[in-house]
């Protein structure tokens, strides 16, 4: 009875403190002006919001220019930031893209790739992170295990690679077991490795 009247107590003391939040436009508002701005704006892009564009993708493509690099960006994000940017004058209900317009696009992507398209290994700017979630440091690792992994194979009868070795052989090529294990776990799930049992694994 007590716990029920202190659970009843606390209910009390939460509703006190809560408060109707209404959105500042209304919804109805919001949805019309929204349905306004795609059949009634159609902007045009100033020379200088289009080079602003050009040369924040040239600098992130200089990124990827050595061959051991991952690819920041490609023409499919020029695209989108040109689209980003023509949304952003469509909100203002502006036919011109203005300077202003396209580096608030560009400040906004940057922000979204450093959040979500970073290598957790390199630090560096990959946009395969985003496209499959596999970054091309994890790429090449696991090139370097599937050749571990057939060269151990190899060895042994039925084509079994013993785990243990597989670990020991990929430390040698500085890739530490936790590691391993984890790239080990994203190949059964595509469909690259199989697991005859717990102690060995062999290709597809």
């Amino acid at each position: 009875m007590g716990q029920i009247i202190h659970l009843h107590n606390n209910t009390g003391k939460v509703a006190s403190h809560q408060k109707v939040i209404l959105p500042e436009i209304e919804t109805e508002l919001l949805r019309k002006y929204v349905a306004y701005a795609r059949r009634m704006v159609y902007p045009i892009m100033e020379e200088e919001a289009r080079q602003h564009l050009i040369d924040f993708y040239l600098d992130l493509r200089k990124m990827g220019e050595n061959k051991d690099s991952p690819v920041p960006v490609t023409a499919r994000q020029l695209e989108a930031l040109v689209r980003l940017a023509e949304s952003n004058a469509r909100i203002r209900l502006s036919n011109t893209v203005t300077l202003e317009d396209a580096k608030r696009t560009t400040k906004i992507s940057l922000a979204c790739m450093k959040q979500v398209g970073v290598d957790p290994d390199t630090g560096a700017l990959d946009v395969d992170v985003i496209a499959s979630g596999t970054s091309k440091s994890q790429r090449d690792k696991i090139h370097i295990l599937q050749d571990i992994i057939k060269h151990v194979s190899q060895k042994h009868a039925g084509g079994k690679a013993p785990l243990d070795e597989v670990y020991e052989e990929a430390s040698a090529e500085n890739i530490d077991r936790e590691h391993a294990e984890e790239l080990i776990q994203k190949m059964k799930r595509t469909g690259d490795l199989l697991a005859p049992d717990k102690k060995h694994i062999r290709l597809v």
